[in-house]
């Protein structure tokens, strides 16, 4: 049962999930560093007057924010690790926060609003124990807050009603306009499977460093002869055919796998935690499935393995292509070797 809801977590989108691509994960970093930058302008044309340990403890916190945008840029394998331990991230940033205000009025300081930028950091998962707790956190540092400098309760009890309502107001609205949005960008319109974008999207998420899944086999479709189906009964008739074939695909494949409309009538899967062989069967009830349907006489099928069979998303998909390629030339041409490799 575990394995089976760490795959179910797959199928959503990086944004929804929580999760972060490199890209995400390095703009995040540059604007920590952008933050820090402003604070520590701030400094030398407002708060000159505050104490000197303020501004060596801006300029160790800017150092520090530099070094991990560095090596987040330059060192993906320290991003991943980074993203995994977000403890980390998020006790560096509530430090920071508040230094930042002690130093400069308490609850006064011109900069408590920062305090709300690691909720919004995390506004985009589900309302879960990662938000609560990082909530939980900032109402704490709020409250050291009051208590280490100048008390003015009435403004503490103020600024920590906001927080809250904020708090559940951007994971209300980011979270559901989230879900809306990925709903239709990452769904096929005619049949509700996933798009080719979200397929890649995860295909290459799967393999990133730090991922859950370790093995897993993907499945490439082509539906033989389909144009003359198309000429035939015309386009709506085609469309019906789709749809009928991505609800047969969907049933002869596990809730867990994800499946995708690669192309006009090509699918393409992904079997987390599939083996040879179990994929072997799954290819092999596939075809049978949609050829008892009654539309196509032969459906070309190709599969590849991860990470036994390739490294890269490119190649293993090129590589399931390829033997999809070769089992239609042997359907056609039954007398003739196959074709040679394709190439990318």
């Amino acid at each position: 049962m575990k394995n089976y809801v760490s795959y179910q977590q797959v199928h959503l989108s990086y944004g929804i999930s929580g999760k972060r691509n490199q890209s995400q994960r390095f703009t995040l970093a540059i604007l920590r560093l952008l933050v820090v930058s402003v604070i520590l302008v701030c400094y030398f044309l407002l708060d000159r007057a505050t104490s000197r340990e303020f501004l060596l403890l801006l300029i160790t916190a800017w150092l520090l924010s530099f070094v991990i945008v560095c090596f987040v840029a330059k060192n993906r394998s320290f991003s991943v690790w980074l993203s995994n331990k977000r403890y980390l991230e998020l006790a560096f940033d509530e430090i920071l926060i508040f230094i930042a205000c002690y130093y400069s009025g308490g609850l006064h300081s011109p900069y408590i609003l920062t305090l709300y930028l690691p909720l919004l950091v995390h506004a985009i998962a589900p309302l879960s124990f990662q938000l609560l707790a990082v909530t939980l956190v900032t109402m704490v540092n709020l409250f050291l807050l009051a208590v280490t400098g100048t008390p003015d309760w009435p403004l503490f009890v103020h600024l920590m009603t906001a927080i809250l309502l904020g708090t559940a107001f951007i994971n209300i609205l980011v979270y559901n306009d989230l879900r809306i949005i990925t709903a239709y960008a990452f769904h096929d319109g005619l049949t509700g499977l996933y798009s080719y974008r979200y397929f890649w999207d995860q295909l290459r998420g799967m393999m990133e460093p730090g991922s859950q899944i370790k093995t897993f086999s993907i499945i490439m479709i082509d539906l033989d002869d389909f144009k003359r189906l198309n000429d035939d009964h015309g386009h709506l008739e085609g469309d019906r055919v789709i749809r009928e074939i991505a609800d047969t695909i969907k049933a002869n494949v596990r809730d867990s796998d994800l499946v995708a409309r690669y192309g006009g009538d090509e699918f393409a899967i992904i079997l987390p935690g599939m083996g040879y062989e179990r994929c072997r069967s799954v290819v092999d009830r596939l075809s049978k499935s949609i050829v008892e349907l009654g539309y196509f006489d032969h459906v070309s099928i190709g599969a590849a393995l991860y990470p036994e069979e390739a490294t890269t998303a490119e190649e293993l998909v090129n590589l399931a292509d390829t033997r999809m390629y070769r089992d239609k030339h042997r359907s056609k041409h039954p007398a003739y070797p196959d074709p040679p490799p394709v190439t990318s």
